[in-house]
């Protein structure tokens, strides 16, 4: 995972830890979006990211909604908060 110069400024203005994003790029639900692809961090990745860890679930919990834009290389373009439903 490679993080884009925008990706890393975004990271700090929106106080993301960088262990939560590579957690999102691990376990995030995939979305395309605009000819990129979008991992979400929802119920089911933090589930399964924690496999058990009730520490570690209710600190993933904190960052719910918080997405990745994945462009080509793997490269993560920007991070950001949702605020609103996706749409389908």
């Amino acid at each position: 995972m490679q993080l884009t110069r925008h990706a890393e400024q975004r990271l700090a203005q929106r106080c993301l830890p960088k262990d939560v994003v590579a957690t999102i790029f691990e376990y995030g639900s995939e979305r395309h979006s605009k000819g990129a692809l979008s991992l979400t961090l929802d119920r089911e990745a933090i589930e399964l990211a924690a496999d058990g860890d009730r520490a570690l679930l209710q600190r993933l919990a904190r960052y719910r909604g918080v997405y990745l834009i994945v462009g080509d290389r793997e490269r993560v373009i920007t991070a950001a908060r949702r605020s609103r439903r996706f749409r389908q």
